[in-house]
């Protein structure tokens, strides 16, 4: 399935960033804090095809917040990796295609070949995210927005989402005959 009109209809992350009402001070933050080190940029300089990333997010939504700036950074650094975000407000249906567990989780970050067809996904949040902030223990929507906010302020989270994110990108580049 590929998935051109919505990469049409996609902005790049500065176009987000300028039309963003929410956590664009974060956002800059996130992607200013990230270093990336000597290793993690020779293995994105040496992606070998070109991986277009699409970003199912919006900009109140910490998770979208937190690791969006990581991905921009990783597409900074490599000239073959393209990103791009869709409004998930505006394209629900969309949107609702990605659901974890009957659920719509946002961000939904899709590696695509240059036909615009999934290669591999990744949603929500990261691994070590996970473990610190379990919905059950912090029930209050606003508790958990809180704990969000406090928890992609720690550079380790940061590092966590972008090795998740170098892998899926790894991968994908495999998938498309990376020797």
């Amino acid at each position: 399935m590929s998935f051109s009109a919505e990469w049409d209809k996609a902005i790049s992350y500065e176009d987000f960033l300028k039309a963003a009402r929410e956590n664009v001070e974060l956002m800059k933050a996130r992607f200013n804090d990230l270093m990336i080190n000597e290793e993690e940029a020779e293995l994105l300089r040496s992606i070998q095809n070109d991986i277009y990333i699409l970003v199912i997010g919006t900009d109140r939504c910490y998770d979208t917040a937190g690791n969006l700036p990581v991905l921009a950074r990783m597409a900074s650094v490599s000239p073959r990796v393209h990103l791009r975000i869709l409004d998930s407000d505006a394209n629900v249906e969309f949107h609702q295609l990605f659901k974890v567990n009957g659920k719509r989780k946002t961000p939904v970050v899709l590696f695509l070949n240059s036909n615009h067809e999934e290669l591999c996904r990744w949603a929500e949040r990261p691994n070590a995210a996970y473990k610190l902030i379990n919905e059950k223990t912090n029930p209050s929507l606003e508790g958990r927005r809180d704990k969000l906010k406090q928890l992609y302020s720690d550079p380790e989270i940061l590092r966590q989402s972008l090795g998740e994110f170098l892998t899926l990108l790894l991968r994908a580049d495999f998938i498309l005959g990376r020797h």
